[in-house]
């Protein structure tokens, strides 16, 4: 579709807000996840309204198929209502694109694909590399998170825009859930690039410290339950505040991933709530989390050291995540920043990408 063939629409910027109003058509994000604080966040910053779009159960494979027909139907209806001039869609996974591209030739409105590291990365999604090149080609640009990222957008023949973490409007100060003992989150999913087993390890090793298990442990390896250590606590996936609850009262927060390139959001919301951080140690991650975070190998001895370091010198790693907060906070803005106007210029002018 030729920029220039969009129709035009007056639109102004509340300088307040940074929203953007469109007279006659908006920005919209769309994501097929139950919940992706990401895009509810990055869609706030931006200055579109974000829907999540899912049905049926999370990460069940045979329901796929079911799934994201209802999902596409969905997706149909609410840009048909919308009449956006621009949607922003995450991947994975990649029919979400694909569907957010197909409307976009009968309604002629531009697309941005936010790419998570699992589109390029995992396994399951390897048989759609040449769908999502066919589709970032297409699209005005692609959100990614480091340069490695961006190289592979770029090498596809596609505009990639870097948004790394984003700065997330948390309260250090709100509701907290108190352990009585030291206290390590750590926030997972029980995906395929998380050392699980790793943590119930250092666990083990550390009787009088409390961890918490964020996440559905439904979605643990079959066994999993059994032989945990007894300071390991399964919260289950429990509501927004008593989660962020949860975060106020760890003295650490753990985040890890067995993959390179790999962005953690667990990551920036201990930034955002000024808690030590234990994540594990690539160059993505030692870049975007330069202070008040140790980074370890993934290994049970690795963790159980970086959890006792805290225990002796937390106060200082806290004092510097604060510090990491002011700094992530301003190259966050100017990320954002740089997306919006990319989008804006290209919808109201035309320009060609």
């Amino acid at each position: 579709m030729r920029p220039d063939a969009l129709p035009r629409s007056s639109s102004t910027t509340d300088t307040r807000t940074g929203l953007i109003a469109t007279a006659a058509r908006p920005w919209v994000f769309v994501t097929w996840y139950p919940y992706c604080r990401r895009s509810d966040v990055l869609a706030e910053q931006i200055g579109a309204r974000s829907h999540l779009v899912h049905y049926l159960k999370f990460k069940v494979p045979y329901q796929a198929p079911l799934k994201y027909f209802l999902q596409a139907l969905r997706t149909l209806w609410l840009v048909m209502r919308a009449r956006p001039s621009l949607v922003l869609v995450a991947n994975p996974p990649v029919i979400a694109p694909m569907v957010v591209w197909l409307v976009s030739t009968l309604m002629r409105y531009r697309y941005v694909i936010d790419a998570h590291s699992g589109a390029f990365q995992h396994t399951r999604w390897m048989w759609s590399l040449p769908l999502q090149r066919f589709l970032t080609r297409r699209a005005l640009a692609t959100i990614v998170t480091n340069d490695h990222m961006g190289g592979i957008v770029g090498s596809w023949g596609g505009k990639a825009v870097k948004v790394q973490d984003l700065a997330l409007p948390l309260d250090p100060g709100g509701r907290s859930t108190p352990s009585g003992r030291f206290h390590v989150v750590y926030v997972c999913t029980h995906s395929v690039d998380e050392p699980v087993a790793a943590v119930v390890e250092a666990a083990r090793r550390l009787p009088d410290v409390r961890f918490s298990f964020t996440g559905d442990p439904s979605y643990a390896p079959r066994g999993f339950r059994e032989g945990l250590p007894s300071n390991v606590r399964l919260t289950g996936f429990v509501p927004e505040e008593d989660y962020l609850a949860l975060l106020r009262g760890a003295d650490a927060i753990l985040v890890l991933t067995s993959e390179d390139h790999t962005m953690q959001r667990g990551g920036y919301e201990a930034v955002a709530l000024e808690k030590p951080l234990i994540t594990s140690d690539w160059p993505l991650l030692r870049e975007v989390f330069s202070r008040g975070t140790l980074h370890v190998d993934n290994s049970a001895a690795g963790i159980a050291a970086a959890v006792r370091l805290i225990q002796s010198d937390g106060a200082a790693l806290q004092r510097e995540i604060r510090l990491l907060k002011d700094e992530r906070r301003r190259i966050s803005t100017a990320q954002v920043q740089a997306l919006r106007d990319l989008c804006r210029d290209a919808v109201e002018r035309g320009r060609t990408i």
